[in-house]
C-alpha cells in the first residue's frame, strides 16, 4: 500500500474522520455519509456486493486498493484484520483517492 496513503489514514482515524468495519461503513453509506469507501484487496465478494447495494443512493466512490486487511489493519493501528473503512471528511475522501493505487474504483449506483 502507498505510503502516503497509510499516512492518511492514520490522521484521518485520529481526527476521527475514519469508520472501520461492515458494520460502520453500512451504516454511513445508508445515512449518506460516506465520502469514500475503501475495500480490502482480499475482502469478500459478498462483502463488497453488501457495500455496493447499500450505496446505491449515496453515490459514493468505492475503492478496492491494493492493500490486504492486514495492511489496512497495520496502517490503523489495530490488529484485527479490516476489510472496509470509510471516510466522512472530503478532504480525506479527495486525498485518499489520489494516493490510492486501486485495482477496482466504481461509484455505487
Amino acid at each position: 500500500m502507498n505510503n502516503k496513503l497509510v499516512g492518511l489514514l492514520g490522521i484521518a482515524r485520529r481526527s476521527g474522520h475514519i469508520l472501520i468495519g461492515f458494520d460502520a461503513v453500512r451504516a454511513a453509506l445508508l445515512a449518506g455519509k460516506a465520502q469514500l469507501v475503501l475495500l480490502a484487496s482480499d475482502c469478500s465478494p459478498k462483502t463488497e456486493k453488501e457495500l455496493r447495494f447499500a450505496g446505491q443512493e449515496a453515490h459514493c466512490p468505492i475503492v478496492t486498493t491494493d492493500g490486504t486487511k492486514e495492511e489496512i489493519a497495520a496502517a490503523l493501528g489495530l490488529q484485527k484484520p479490516v476489510a472496509a473503512v470509510a471516510t466522512d471528511d472530503f478532504g480525506f475522501a479527495t486525498a485518499m483517492q489520489k494516493h490510492s493505487t486501486h485495482t477496482k474504483e466504481d461509484v455505487a449506483l
